[in-house]
């Protein structure tokens, strides 16, 4: 495991552990008091404990019989802002003489993700103590548990959707090891280059245009600044989403930052103005500010931003990836921007078109434009030839 990844593990467990509430109760002086805390109608009294490093619990108590009801960690989320991680423990069970929550919720900001049933518990089970043996190769090489500015929301979501890349870095790719840059792919139009997914940016008469904020605000911070190196005096006047989901996303509030009106397409505006309303205190990359009045902007079909000279257009379609998805066009390189329904560059085209692809060439036809290549949020640059002949098929 990575550093990030054992220490998120390690406190999941911690969490989830009868040995916690040991731990409070042999370390009073890691206790303090908490406030009462109401959720859906019920208050509880509770107490802190500072588990180390920067873990500490919130643990709630059941006013009517005393038994633990939540376990809370005050996380920083890089679509929720600060956030309520609470695992909520109910049908408290009697097992061999041993009280046991037989039901367990995980929810962010009351919001259930996740949830275990336990039906049937055996304590005491024989297990030989070669189960536990860790291999000495293992031990000499393995990372130490991190301490500090742990992303544990990334970690947790993205294991359960099944795509965490385990690494030191959450932004780089493992393929990579050039790090962060800027590729010119066309006059005045970069493309990111050595993080696990893209942004596109283009110059325009007096201001940039960017497309995505991939992953986090350190990630937006470090394209922000070599952007800013590149095209010197020229803001960022617009920053367009492709669509809503957190890795192409999750790093939104730098350019609310700078400034940047945020372009979406139509029916994704409340999910981003909520997005930008929540409080980020927790952010280790962006000092925290009211970024509420940010300006957002629905696209409902297709939309072009000029500057007299050039055009960058958006454009909505239609696809089985997520609603109101957007792909960009810059007539003047014949070039299009996509995210997620291909990858030029990376992923071979299959023998066959997909639901994905056939998305890309039916909103390319749709829009009548006329792309030579297509620059990716995921991958690098591939002409659009072989997915017309592909189409074609």
């Amino acid at each position: 495991m990575s550093s990030l990844r054992l220490a998120t593990t390690q406190r999941e467990f911690r969490r989830a552990s009868p040995l916690l509430l040991l731990e409070m109760r042999r370390n009073p002086d890691l206790l303090s008091g908490s406030p009462d805390i109401s959720v859906a109608g019920v208050t509880y009294p509770a107490v802190n404990y500072k588990a180390g490093g920067d873990q500490t619990f919130t643990v709630m108590f059941d006013p009517q019989t005393g038994l633990p009801a939540r376990i809370r960690t005050m996380d920083i989320d890089n679509v929720y802002g600060d956030s309520a991680y609470d695992l909520v423990l109910s049908d408290w069970r009697d097992y061999g003489g041993i009280k046991v929550a037989a039901s367990r919720q995980y929810q962010i900001n009351g919001r259930t993700i996740k949830e275990f049933k336990i039906t049937n518990a055996a304590f005491n089970a024989p297990v030989g103590a070669e189960s536990f043996a860790i291999p000495a190769a293992a031990k000499a090489t393995a990372a130490k548990p991190a301490t500090a500015n742990v992303p544990y929301q990334w970690v947790l979501r993205r294991q359960i959707i099944g795509t965490y890349l385990d690494s030191e870095n959450l932004t780089y790719d493992h393929r990579t090891t050039s790090g962060m840059q800027l590729n010119e792919i066309a006059p005045g139009v970069q493309h990111t280059a050595g993080g696990g997914a893209n942004s596109l940016v283009v110059e325009m008469r007096d201001h940039l245009i960017v497309f995505d904020a991939p992953v986090n605000d350190w990630f937006s911070n470090v394209v922000i600044g070599m952007a800013k190196a590149k095209y010197p005096g020229k803001p960022i006047k617009y920053l367009i989403l492709t669509h809503h989901h957190m890795d192409h996303t999750g790093g939104l509030r730098a350019y609310a930052a700078e400034g940047a009106a945020i372009v979406v397409g139509q029916g994704n505006g409340e999910h981003f103005r909520k997005y930008l309303a929540a409080p980020f205190t927790l952010n280790p990359d962006l000092a925290s500010r009211d970024l509420s009045r940010t300006t957002v902007i629905e696209v409902a079909d297709k939309q072009v931003f000029s500057d007299g000279k050039r055009e960058v257009m958006v454009i909505v379609i239609d696809n089985p990836h997520a609603k109101g998805l957007m792909i960009g066009y810059i007539p003047d390189a014949r070039l299009g921007f996509v995210t997620d329904l291909w990858s030029p560059g990376r992923d071979p085209l299959p023998a066959k078109i997909n639901p994905a692809l056939a998305a890309v060439y039916s909103g390319v036809n749709k829009a009548g434009i006329t792309p030579l290549r297509f620059a990716g949020g995921h991958g690098s640059v591939g002409d659009y030839a072989p997915l017309v002949a592909l189409a074609g098929k």
